[in-house]
């Protein structure tokens, strides 16, 4: 097996990039790391090939003939918590931020390294791999590990349950990244502590990738009755729990 690819396994990844090179050339890449592989030139040709590949991880480029891969990454985002890894010719901040608000795990602009491209897609694949069975919506013998606003997280079987009971779905990243804001409820958490604790759980990201989890977050959890989110903003620093 590749090296760097023992501690994953079954990692079904779909490229979705129209330049055929620089296709062919990540197909390559990709396929000597052991996962198995595919790839498609357009989002219409993609589509066709989720309805026969259960892909759990995508390579997506940005700028497509067809649209953009944006809209493929929240249709993947609305299915469930598959990794996805952005490619783009633009380095703009504020499209990063923008694939990673809508639930790319990570970015990586063009010309690409291949060392890091490929750091950085296995650690998405080990996260997939770590990533346990959902859970059946019940309440554990044991209490929470960490609660704040009424939504309880339980560690050992990485569940999150909103104020009615029921389980909320979080990706893998979404779900380590709460963890660390929940250790230090009450406190202000920076990024980089943030990171600092993800990384303890073989996840890599930046402070642009967290920015964009919190966000999706606070979505996905909102504030009981209406009132201020209880995950706050500390403008300059990080982010504080409340509640």
């Amino acid at each position: 097996m590749a090296n760097g690819t023992s501690m994953v396994a079954d990692i079904r990844v779909l490229i979705l990039e129209d330049d055929a090179e620089v296709r062919h050339l990540l197909q390559a890449i990709i396929a000597a790391e052991d996962f198995e592989v595919e790839s498609a030139g357009s989002l219409e040709q993609c589509r066709k090939v989720m309805k026969t590949f259960d892909a759990n991880l995508f390579v997506i480029d940005e700028g497509l003939p067809d649209g953009s891969g944006l809209s493929l990454v929240r249709e993947i985002r609305a299915r469930g918590d598959a990794g996805v890894l952005m490619l783009s010719g633009r380095s703009a901040e504020v499209d990063q931020v923008l694939g990673l608000e809508l639930g790319a795990d990570d970015y990586v602009t063009k010309p690409f390294r291949k060392r890091e491209l490929l750091a950085r897609l296995r650690a998405i694949a080990r996260r997939i791999s770590a990533s346990p069975r959902p859970a059946p919506s019940r309440t554990p013998q044991n209490g929470p590990d960490y609660q704040a606003a009424e939504y309880k997280l339980f560690l050992d079987s990485r569940r999150l349950s909103d104020p009615s009971g029921q389980g909320v779905k979080l990706t893998s990243a979404e779900f380590d990244v709460l963890v660390a804001l929940m250790e230090m409820k009450g406190k202000v958490v920076s990024r980089d502590q943030i990171i600092a604790s993800v990384q303890r759980r073989n996840w890599t990201g930046n402070e642009r990738a967290i920015d964009g989890i919190v966000s999706r977050l606070r979505r996905k959890l909102p504030a009981p009755d209406e009132k201020t989110h209880f995950i706050r903003t500390v403008h300059g620093i990080g982010y504080m729990i409340t509640g």
